[in-house]
């Protein structure tokens, strides 16, 4: 059911979905880059934050009374790449545990000189972040024909208010030196609710 309360709203949301995906994709690419474990998973973790946060502002604006029909499965694909990003964030996390001597994983597997062999997934965090990598590179063109599709659709009214809203965050998210991290509850507990299809 639409609401019309979001109708107000609606194009402040579009602009910090849109504002929190580009920053999303940014980060991501840096994350790309050989680095350390821990700066790795800072800058996954911060993707993460921003992702969550265009699929909330993408579904409040998504729930108005005058929505476009590519806004759904737009940001179904935003979901699957959070998830995705997830999994190979949580992948990441116990592959760099396993080759750890002080991580209880470690411990528990070679306990008393047992079990010598490394332990590895089929396929690692890299390989599995490249996987991710498409997938943003499969979101980008269609990402800005909606964007372009909605902001000819809003009025003066609202294409200003957009890009009001869109200049803010976008100078916030460029001059924010603490990112937020995130957490499993948030992204999992509101965004399982939407459905394929």
């Amino acid at each position: 059911m639409k609401n019309k309360s979001c109708d107000t709203n609606r194009p402040i949301h579009l602009a910090r979905q849109d504002a929190f995906l580009e920053k999303a994709t940014q980060v991501f690419r840096a994350c790309l880059a050989d680095a350390p474990y821990k700066q790795r998973a800072q800058q996954i973790d911060t993707t993460l934050d921003c992702l969550q946060s265009a699929v909330e502002h993408g579904a409040l604006a998504a729930n108005t009374t005058h929505t476009s029909p590519l806004e759904a499965p737009f940001l179904l694909f935003i979901r699957m790449v959070l998830f995705d990003l997830y999994s190979v964030r949580v992948i990441m996390e116990n592959e760099h545990a396993l080759k750890d001597r002080k991580s209880p994983l470690w411990q528990f597997l070679h306990r008393n000189g047992k079990a010598n062999e490394v332990v590895s997934f089929a396929r690692g965090g890299e390989q599995l972040l490249q996987d991710v990598a498409h997938l943003f590179g499969m979101v980008e063109a269609p990402f800005r024909d909606i964007q372009k599709t909605l902001a000819e659709g809003m009025n003066a009214n609202d294409r200003e208010r957009y890009q009001r809203a869109y200049d803010g965050l976008k100078r916030h998210l460029q001059t924010k030196t603490h990112q937020r991290g995130f957490t499993p509850g948030r992204i999992f507990s509101p965004t399982l609710e939407m459905k394929y299809g």
